[in-house]
């Protein structure tokens, strides 16, 4: 769990990490680009998961 600045909670939790690239609406996810922020700052859960183009697909 996470601490939170969620005014009506005191933690987060979230067991789900990266989802499936299915239409070209993908290309601008923000879960992509918090993947990607999330690999870079080592985030074990985020690590080789991010894809660095849409087109390797």
């Amino acid at each position: 769990m996470a601490e939170t600045q969620i005014e009506w909670t005191d933690a987060t939790w979230n067991p789900v990490a990266g989802c499936s690239i299915i239409t070209a609406g993908c290309t601008n996810c923000y879960a992509i680009e918090m993947a990607r922020r999330l690999e870079a700052m080592n985030v074990q859960k985020y690590s080789g998961l991010v894809r660095k183009s849409v087109s390797e697909v």
